[in-house]
């Protein structure tokens, strides 16, 4: 039996160590769970702005999916995938402003790119695809423990 072992030229971490964050970031303090709770009186909550991000990359990937290169040629699938790596990466820089918004996220990218590592993509301005998704989880939970705390 052959046992093939896949190696990492990379030092990045892997998009399995980022999505292992995320997962271990559901186990958030109980009080924030009153944050996406709303109590009786209180004003509608603005929706998280991640659930939009998401739509709006799933539009952009249908394209992409649907494209054929013996029909529509190799610069138009380019094209259609430069479209939507940018709204990948408009995905990976929103913040989500509630737990389910964050799980979502997670949950997002894990399907989004099964077979990628995060930290092998990067931006026009070569920020990689896993330092976005950490800063926003980062973000996202440090404004949510703040508002529990207050």
């Amino acid at each position: 039996m052959d046992i093939h072992v896949r190696e990492r030229e990379s030092r990045v971490p892997s998009r399995r160590q980022a999505l292992c964050v995320g997962a271990a970031l559901v186990t958030v303090p109980a009080g924030i769970l009153a944050l996406v709770t709303p109590t009786p009186g209180q004003a509608a909550p603005v929706p998280d702005p991640i659930f939009a991000r998401i739509a709006e990359h799933k539009r952009q990937m249908a394209p992409v999916q649907a494209c054929d290169t013996t029909r529509d040629g190799e610069d138009r699938l380019a094209e259609l995938c430069d479209l939507a790596d940018d709204a990948f990466v408009r995905v990976l820089e929103t913040v989500p402003t509630t737990l389910p918004g964050l799980l979502a996220l997670v949950r997002y990218v894990r399907e989004a790119t099964p077979d990628l590592a995060l930290g092998m993509q990067e931006t026009e301005e070569g920020e990689s695809f896993e330092g976005l998704f950490l800063a926003s989880l980062e973000t996202s939970l440090d404004r949510m423990i703040a508002e529990a705390r207050a």
